[in-house]
């Protein structure tokens, strides 16, 4: 049980300082919350830690079907580049105003529960579509296999790492949402909505140029 909690302790670590580069999550959790609330980029947070959570697994339970099968990995990896490439046009692209779409209040309440989902689900799917996530896993977990008190064995240890893992990011982009709901006033002098959603497609575009690069020439 003491190696479990270990195992914890150090991927949470891991994670939380993982985590801490600017990316696509953390950067889009800082944007909702500051032009939303609060409460909106901790439910994008919410929704960015479950595909943590399913990478995490897949990372412990597929390490030797990667090892076997590696133009599976290699697939994987080349099939989120023009997903990636879209969502940073997305932001690029202009926007038409939405102020006549707010007219009463059933529409409200409507737009309301369906910003909910599209919070939850926006975050998932910036986490699930970053091709980083699980080789970055893997390489952990490589490593921990090093060492005897990281080397995962049984259930716990499988736990202990998904855990670590997804709350580790989840901390780190709420403490991101604190921030920018705190420093909200700060923010805004500095940056427009606009140039945040420039920022955010130029990031998304970066993160699948990185990627392509990584892919042809490592």
């Amino acid at each position: 049980m003491a190696k479990s909690l270990l195992i914890f302790l150090i991927t949470f670590l891991i994670s939380f300082a993982g985590s801490f580069h600017p990316g696509p999550l953390n950067m889009s959790v800082i944007q909702k919350t500051l032009k939303k609330n609060l409460s909106a980029g901790l439910w994008m947070t919410f929704g960015g830690v479950i595909p943590e959570m399913i990478y995490g697994y897949l990372a412990v339970e597929g390490l030797k079907i990667f090892e076997r099968y590696p133009l599976i990995f290699e697939i994987m990896q080349w099939a989120v580049l023009p997903v990636l490439l879209l969502v940073g046009w997305n932001y690029l692209k202009p926007k038409k105003k939405q102020e006549e779409l707010l007219k009463t209040a059933e529409v409200q309440a409507e737009v309301k529960v369906l910003s909910l989902g599209s919070d939850i689900l926006s975050g998932f799917l910036l986490s699930f579509l970053n091709p980083q996530l699980l080789p970055f896993w893997l390489v952990i977990l490589i490593n921990y296999q090093n060492y005897s008190f990281l080397k995962i064995e049984n259930g716990f240890d499988k736990i202990a790492f998904v855990l670590g893992a997804s709350i580790g990011a989840f901390f780190l982009n709420y403490l991101c949402a604190y921030v920018a709901n705190r420093k909200r006033g700060l923010v805004f002098e500095s940056l427009s909505p606009k140039m945040f959603d420039t920022i955010m497609g130029w990031t998304f575009i970066l993160v699948a140029f990185v990627q392509a690069v990584k892919l042809l020439v490592f």
